[in-house]
């Protein structure tokens, strides 16, 4: 019997050395969008000033938070890299349990 997979809400924030393009937001929401393990994409954001993108997404893992953490981060700079950012550093992660447990 295969281990209960439940569901994670992950935010993100990254900061990049330079000044971001203004479509980094729009970047970022594809790139999560087009990620293998990424579920519902609730968003990006892009603060000019801060030189920070941010991302929203859920992720299922089988094993509970450490592998959330673990998994969203990879998949965080994952989209930064396809997002054309590969040099905006996370400097934020937070993973939340969504609902309740499925055991």
């Amino acid at each position: 019997m295969a281990a209960p997979r439940t569901e994670y809400l992950t935010r993100f924030m990254a900061l990049a050395p330079e000044p971001l393009p203004d479509d980094a937001a729009d970047a970022l929401r594809e790139a999560l969008e087009a990620m293998p393990g990424t579920g519902a994409i609730h968003g990006a954001t892009h603060d000019h000033g801060a030189r920070t993108v941010s991302g929203e997404f859920l992720i299922e893992v089988e094993q509970g938070i450490a592998n959330a953490a673990r998994d969203a981060s990879r998949l965080a700079r994952e989209a930064l890299k396809n997002a054309r950012l590969p040099d905006a550093q996370l400097v934020e992660l937070w993973v939340s349990l969504r609902g309740e447990p499925t055991w």
